[in-house]
């Protein structure tokens, strides 16, 4: 009789023990995750750099992939954008879809929604933010998984793990903007 309660009792406390571990692991992501986030629309690149996974960038055009190659391709990136009159003007996070600990790495997951500025409305979008933390949740590294799936990303890191959750792909929102002239408004 008392075996299966034990049982029940010492389940039910290595849960919670589990689940308040990784509770300062989701805080402090999260809250990396903004600042992330802050500096790619700022284009604060020593702050982008300082969070960025660089081996998730794809190597297919270079051999080695160094912060100076990286720096280049987000610069071109975004000066490209910008000639487009192309604008990222915000990105959210929702829920941590999974935190996985593989040996003495923390792999984490956030749905991350994005609004992009475009020339006569906005794009939202809803992807993964990938993270990863090396020094048992302390600091964090991001890469944008926008485009990519879990498999995708594993070819580019592959000591990913498998129990990784990446969020639903969803087709785009396009919201068309309005213009105001004088007291009208058009679509």
């Amino acid at each position: 009789m008392y075996k299966p309660f034990s049982f029940i009792i010492a389940f039910l406390f290595l849960s919670l023990f589990g689940y308040s571990q990784y509770t300062q692991q989701i805080t402090t992501v999260k809250a990396q995750a903004r600042i992330f986030a802050d500096a790619t629309i700022k284009k604060d690149y020593p702050i982008v750099m300082k969070y960025t996974i660089i081996d998730a960038m794809p190597k297919a055009r270079l051999n080695v992939m160094t912060e100076d190659h990286v720096l280049k391709i987000l610069q071109t990136a975004d000066s490209q954008r910008e000639k487009q009159g192309v604008a990222i003007k915000s990105i959210r996070f929702g829920n941590v879809l999974s935190m996985v600990r593989v040996n003495f790495e923390f792999e984490c997951t956030l749905e991350q929604i994005t609004e992009t500025k475009m020339q006569v409305g906005r794009i939202i979008s809803k992807s993964t933010l990938l993270a990863l933390s090396k020094d048992n949740g302390v600091s964090w590294k991001f890469a944008d998984a926008t485009g990519r799936t879990k498999e995708e990303m594993r070819s580019l890191i592959p000591r990913l793990s498998d129990g990784l959750i990446f969020a639903k792909v969803e087709r785009q929102q396009f919201v068309k903007d309005s213009i105001r002239i004088g007291k009208h408004k058009f679509n």
